[in-house]
C-alpha cells in the first residue's frame, strides 16, 4: 500500500592585514583586523533539528577568520538562556543569533543589546516580540497544515482508486510534546487541514518527546489501542523513523510523514530518499540565512535587513528527492 500511496500522491578567508611601512630601516608593523564575535544561543539540547542547526553553523563559519563563533545551548532552560545572553553581552559581541525559549525575561536584554549596536537575529515566532534586529520565521502552523493537506490528498487518491466518492481514513499524530508552542501550532494547522475531509479522522494523538524511542512507543500504543490506521504524522523525522520501526510488516499499509526535512543521517530528506519514511514537511534550519544576513550587514555599508523574513516551506515525497538534490531546496527570501 505504501507504493500505492505514493502513486496516489503522484497523481493527484583569512583576516584582512594592513601593512604600514615606517621608512627605509624601521620594522614593518602589521595590524590584524579584530575578528567579529558572533554568539549562537541554541535552545533545545540534543533534538535533531537543533543539533542540525549547530552543526551547520559550525561548518559555515569554520574557515572565515574574520568572525569568531561561539555556540551555546540552553538545554530547554529559559533561565540558562537568559544567563547565556547576559554573559554573551559582557563580551561585547558583534552579533547574537537567538533561538528564544521564552519572551518573558529576555525582552529588556534584547532591546538593550540592539540599542548598543549589537545585531540580534531571532529565530522563530517566539523571538518576534523581543525587538530583535531581524527575525527569521518558519510558520509552524503552516508546517502542520501542509502535513494535513498531504494526508487528505493521499486519502482522496486512495478513495478514487477504490471507486469511492469521499476521502476516508484513520490518522495518528505523534506530537513533539504537550507544552511547547511549536507542537501546539503544528497540531492546530494539522487538525484544521483535516477538516477539509470529514471522513478523515484523527484517532490517536500523543507526545513522543521528539525522540526515536518516543516515536516507537507512541506507534506501539496506537497499534494496541486502535488496531488499524492509515497514516502517521510525526512532529519530527526522528519520531517518524521510530514509528516506522514499530510498524515493520505493516509499513506497506501505513503512510508515515515526518517534519523538518533537512539533509543528513537523521534528516527527513535522506530518510525519504532511502525509503525509511514516506514523506516529510521541510522547514529551513534558519542559521544559514542568519549567517548570510550577518555577513551582509558587516560587509555592505548602509544595508538594513527587514525586521521579519518568512521562510519557504514545502512537502518532500520520494519523487521530489532527486530534483531537490539537483536543483536545491526553495530559495530564501530576497533581502
Amino acid at each position: 500500500m505504501k507504493n500505492r500511496l505514493r502513486l496516489w500522491l503522484s497523481l493527484g578567508g583569512l583576516a584582512s592585514v594592513l601593512l604600514a611601512g615606517c621608512g627605509g630601516e624601521g620594522p614593518v608593523k602589521t595590524q590584524i583586523e579584530e575578528a567579529r564575535k558572533v554568539v549562537f544561543l541554541s535552545a533545545r539540547g540534543e533534538r535533531p533539528f537543533e543539533t542540525g542547526q549547530r552543526n551547520l553553523l559550525a561548518r559555515l563559519t569554520a574557515n572565515d577568520a574574520r568572525y569568531q563563533i561561539q555556540i551555546l545551548d540552553a538545554g530547554f532552560s529559559a533561565e540558562t538562556q537568559r544567563r547565556q545572553f547576559q554573559e554573551a553581552m559582557a563580551q561585547a559581541p558583534y552579533a547574537i543569533v537567538l533561538d528564544a525559549l521564552e519572551t518573558a525575561g529576555l525582552e529588556s536584554d534584547v532591546r538593550a543589546a540592539v540599542a548598543k549596536g549589537v545585531q540580534v537575529i531571532g529565530l522563530g515566532e517566539s523571538s518576534v516580540p523581543l525587538g530583535c534586529t531581524s527575525v527569521l520565521v518558519a510558520d509552524q502552523k503552516k508546517l502542520g497544515q501542509l502535513a494535513g493537506e498531504l494526508v487528505v490528498k493521499a486519502l482522496k487518491a486512495k478513495a478514487a482508486d477504490a471507486g469511492q466518492g469521499e476521502a476516508a481514513g484513520r490518522v495518528v499524530e505523534i506530537r513533539g510534546d504537550d507544552e511547547s508552542l511549536i507542537s501546539q501550532q503544528r497540531h492546530e494547522g494539522f487538525e484544521a487541514a483535516l477538516k477539509a475531509a470529514p471522513g478523515v479522522i484523527l484517532v490517536h494523538d500523543a507526545p513522543g518527546e521528539w525522540s526515536l524511542a518516543g516515536g516507537r512507543d507512541r506507534a506501539a500504543d496506537a497499534l494496541r489501542l486502535q488496531q488499524s490506521f492509515d497514516i502517521v504524522y510525526a512532529h519530527n523525522d526522528l519520531m517518524a523513523l521510530g514509528a516506522a520501526a514499530t510498524l515493520k510488516d505493516r509499513r506497506e499499509n501505513v503512510m508515515i510523514i515526518g517534519t523538518d526535512g533537512f539533509r543528513g543521517r537523521e534528516g527527513g530528506m535522506t530518510l525519504v530518499g532511502d525509503g525509511e519514511i514516506d514523506a516529510t514537511v521541510y522547514q529551513p534550519l534558519l542559521v544559514d540565512f542568519a549567517w548570510v544576513l550577518l555577513k551582509k550587514m558587516a560587509e555592505t555599508p548602509g544595508f538594513q535587513p527587514k525586521t521579519r523574513y518568512e521562510m519557504p516551506l514545502r512537502t518532500i515525497l520520494p519523487k521530489d528527492v532527486d530534483d531537490i538534490r539537483r536543483n536545491g531546496l526553495p530559495k530564501y527570501p530576497e533581502f
